[in-house]
């Protein structure tokens, strides 16, 4: 504790007029009020402590850190008539005390200046002579870790737009959530209540939460060293004997997923070793059929740093969107291959979707539902039109077979038999290619819109056997949904009439293309977790299908620059 850093005789409080951190906008005419002052603090604050805190400010470093927070620090010290800020000994442990915690959220306490503070502070019990340009270079970095640190807990410290176009869910910045951060510092600090409210910065949601369980959790599998890897070979599979089904016994017993039990031969790949051997391919995303094949040996064989270093990431991109979230919403894990239609924190509805393949990616991003439509028709995408160019010229008849036709832009029909497509290219099309609705309809039978312009929805689809695989990126980009029926009769239940199951069966039997607005829009994000909380809080790893971690990783652990 800070108190015990300090070496005085007399420790006793009183109270010093100072001036208080309201004045007005130009400095000027600084209202005064009366502040507990530490007394270990007074002798510090007898130099210029103005002039040094300005010097701080002017520089926009102090002793080589960087000071990332300058504006709101400008701003928080003009309104305290650079006057120091840290005058009372339970403000500061509770500050420190509070820049080592954010370790446990995934951060690294010295990016907010952790070591050079607890230096400074060490060195201030031990001087005859007490140094006011110390002391205000203490008080400046604080401000700037404490301001700095809340920003990244509130929006993260890693920008996602930086990420290679990976991530377009903007986090909320911290300045807008909180109008005005240099007030509502100094009122932390007359209060007395900077961990209160550091800890009320922190998502309040269980997937947070259960995130940061889980990193302390694998830390401390990591104190007992690290997992050994199972060697490559032949699939395993029940009542095989190996020296690799020992590997694998070792290797579940190392994380604790599996317990220990006597078994008449360790190398045999028992029933309890294989119901273990499907739960953990549950957790990690994987088929559980309890074969222990190539992926299982893959995601198995993941180092236990790594895994520690994907929780700190799902950790970052859970401060980036789990705030101000509305009642009811439909979120998609691309990671995880699925649809959730949440509502007051439970889970109404799950559906395995179908997402982007790794060249046409289903990009992150939030918007609200606005419509669904019946028996759809599918205007094909630009991206797409080099390859049935190409079947104009060789293949006409491809289109009857699927229901396709060519259009002008005003939508009349082109006649694809009676018309030369020998000089035509992507860059002189002047056309546009549309499926008429029907079974074979690339979007199915629905499809639900939130428009926005990477031209993504949620529909159904005619291939449904794919729903069936573990791993589904198979889409432009788009989700298909295999619940699609479901998901629409919840959007459309707010709306006057009631649109049962039968009634949305009954517009599909008819083959009338229909559009229905929806009364309640609902927001739709579509996010990437590769590590995280169900809503039975299990938790869980999937794979990394986008890879799309390792930027994240590194990015996280580099030194901030702001």
């Amino acid at each position: 504790m800070i108190s015990r850093l300090f070496l005085f005789v007399s420790i006793f409080l009183f109270s010093l007029i100072i001036l208080s951190c309201k004045g007005s906008s130009d400095g000027q005419d600084v209202e005064l009020e009366r502040i507990t002052v530490s007394p270990e603090i007074k002798e510090f604050l007898i130099g210029n402590t103005k002039k040094y805190i300005l010097d701080c400010l002017n520089q926009e470093e102090v002793l080589g850190h960087k000071l990332y927070a300058i504006q709101v620090l400008r701003d928080f010290y003009k309104n305290c008539n650079y006057q120091a800020a840290w005058i009372n000994t339970n403000n500061i442990d509770q500050a420190l005390s509070s820049i080592y915690d954010i370790y446990f959220d995934g951060l690294q306490p010295e990016d907010y200046h952790y070591c050079l503070l607890k230096e400074k502070l060490a060195s201030f019990k031990s001087e005859e002579i007490k140094d006011s340009l110390a002391f205000a270079q203490f008080d400046v970095l604080l401000s700037d870790a404490i301001i700095t640190a809340s920003m990244h807990l509130s929006t993260g410290k890693v920008n996602p737009e930086s990420l290679k176009r990976q991530w377009f869910v903007t986090p909320t910045n911290y300045q807008e959530r909180f109008n005005d951060a240099a007030s509502l510092l100094q009122q932390r600090l007359d209060e007395h209540s900077i961990s209160v409210n550091f800890e009320k910065l922190k998502p309040d949601h269980y997937m947070y939460t259960g995130l940061k369980e889980a990193l302390l959790q694998y830390r401390e599998l990591k104190k007992q060293g690290d997992w050994d890897s199972i060697s490559a070979g032949e699939t395993l599979k029940p009542y095989d004997k190996s020296i690799r089904v020992l590997q694998l016994r070792a290797r579940l017993l190392a994380s604790g997923d599996l317990p220990e039990y006597i078994s008449p031969n360790d190398s045999i790949f028992d029933s309890i070793l294989f119901v273990h051997t499907q739960l953990i391919q549950k957790k990690y995303g994987i088929e559980a059929d309890g074969n222990v094949g190539k992926q299982t040996v893959e995601e198995l064989n993941i180092p236990l740093d790594y895994r520690i270093e994907q929780i700190k990431a799902n950790l970052e991109r859970a401060r980036w969107v789990l705030y101000n979230l509305e009642d009811k919403f439909i979120v998609v894990n691309i990671a995880a291959y699925e649809l959730y239609f949440v509502m007051d924190d439970k889970e109404l509805l799950t559906s395995r979707v179908i997402v982007g393949k790794q060249h046409t990616k289903t990009t992150i991003f939030k918007d609200y539902m606005q419509y669904v439509v019946i028996n759809p028709t599918w205007g094909v995408p630009r991206s797409l039109y080099a390859g049935y160019i190409e079947k104009l010229k060789t293949n006409p008849d491809y289109f009857a077979s699927k229901n396709m036709v060519v259009i002008t832009t005003s939508g009349k029909p082109v006649s694809i038999q009676n018309t030369d497509w020998s000089g035509y290219s992507l860059s002189n099309f002047p056309y546009m290619f549309r499926q008429n609705s029907g079974p074979n309809n690339a979007l199915g039978y629905i499809k639900c819109m939130f428009p926005n312009k990477y031209s993504i929805y949620i529909h159904d689809t005619p291939a449904r056997s794919l729903f069936q695989r573990e791993e589904r990126a198979f889409s432009h980009g788009c989700i298909r949904t295999q619940k699609i029926r479901d998901v629409a009769e919840m959007l459309l239940k707010p709306n006057d009439q009631a649109w049962s199951q039968e009634k949305i069966a009954a517009v599909i039997e008819s083959g009338k293309t229909t559009t229905i607005s929806l009364k309640e829009r609902v927001p739709v994000l579509i996010i990437y977790w590769t590590a995280g909380i169900g809503f039975q809080k299990n938790f869980y790893f999937k794979p990394d299908v986008y890879n799309r971690d390792k930027d994240l990783i590194s990015a996280l652990n580099a030194d901030f620059k702001a």
